[in-house]
């Protein structure tokens, strides 16, 4: 009667058992179909082997995969689950590759925390456009607390050709559409106009240019005429201006108390941004002398127009400004 093994060589009646037979029942034994159970293991001529498709999630214990038996790049899309939700802490850093997408539907809310978004990751380009939901995100783009009683003026030279005057002061900080107020002196030739120009080109960190009304040719000195900034984030610099101003001047404009152009360091997305602020004539926590007041409107991208208006005994010389630009 057969059994789990074929021996190949049966003993007759008092057959003499022999190391050489005993060797070769051994070496020669093969396995037969009553030595397996189930489909997992199959025979070859007597040899046991792994049948084809015979490993199923029933053989395999609960984390026996794990990342070393996984080829590096044969997870596909694919092989995701559209509706399972894959737990963040399943994850290593950068352990997708970039074929691979997740879906928003496939990440747990719960793991979605603070401590998962890395440190400056959340850029404006992510708030920028329009938001939805309930209550939408819309974030202070550029803000600044300025005084606007004391100078911060800096100085450098120019060069007018035609209607194009370039002007190179060191670390100038301004990007194109920037409004800003020159005053020029004349060395040779013709001077520009004094007043409020619109940045045209910006050449490098020193150097930019702006079109004037006039053509004509001349060199000098010019003072940019700015305001002193305590604090600010996406603003450069604070010019002084005057009221009604005529941008490019066709005659000379002085600067007065009250009127400023706040200029970014990275134009913001349109020109339909709100300018947000509130002034004071007296040091924190001093009563101040009258009801102030920051006002301003949108020039275009890379500017706003700031107007303080104070009604006490200084009328628009606040020495605290504070502004926000929201959009």
């Amino acid at each position: 009667m057969p059994g789990v093994v074929e021996t190949t060589h049966t003993f007759a009646t008092n057959e003499v058992i022999t190391s050489t037979l005993m060797n070769n029942i051994i070496d020669q034994t093969l396995f037969t179909s009553d030595a397996l159970s189930g489909g997992t293991l199959a025979l070859t001529a007597g040899k046991i082997k792994v049948a084809t498709s015979g490993i199923t999630s029933n053989e395999m214990g609960v984390d026996a995969v794990t990342a070393n038996s996984i080829a590096n790049g044969v997870i596909t899309n694919a092989k995701i689950s559209a509706t399972a939700a894959i737990s963040l802490s399943k994850l290593a850093v950068e352990a997708l590759p970039v074929g691979i997408t997740v879906a928003t539907a496939n990440i747990l809310d719960a793991n979605v925390t603070t401590a998962k978004i890395l440190d400056a990751n959340v850029t404006a380009p992510k708030l920028s456009g329009a938001q939805t939901g309930t209550a939408p995100i819309y974030g202070v783009r550029a803000w600044a607390n300025f005084d606007s009683m004391a100078n911060s003026d800096v100085a450098g030279t120019f060069s007018r050709s035609g209607t194009t005057v370039t002007v190179t002061v060191t670390g100038h900080g301004l990007i194109v559409g920037n409004l800003i107020f020159i005053d020029f002196a004349v060395g040779t030739g013709t001077v520009a106009p004094d007043g409020l120009y619109v940045v045209a080109t910006v050449t490098d960190a020193n150097i930019f240019t702006v079109t004037s009304v006039a053509s004509a040719t001349g060199t000098g000195t010019v003072t940019l005429k700015r305001k002193e900034i305590k604090a600010s984030g996406n603003i450069s610099c604070i010019s002084a201006a005057a009221p009604s101003p005529v941008i490019p001047p066709s005659t000379s404009d002085t600067v007065s108390d009250g009127y400023y152009v706040a200029n970014f360091s990275v134009a913001m997305p349109n020109s339909n941004f709100v300018v947000l602020g509130t002034g004071s004539e007296a040091k924190a926590f001093a009563v101040s002398s009258g009801n102030d007041i920051v006002s301003g409107a949108p020039y275009n991208a890379q500017s706003a127009i700031v107007l303080s208006i104070s009604t006490g005994s200084n009328a628009n010389s606040l020495v605290y400004n504070s502004i926000a630009i929201i959009g």
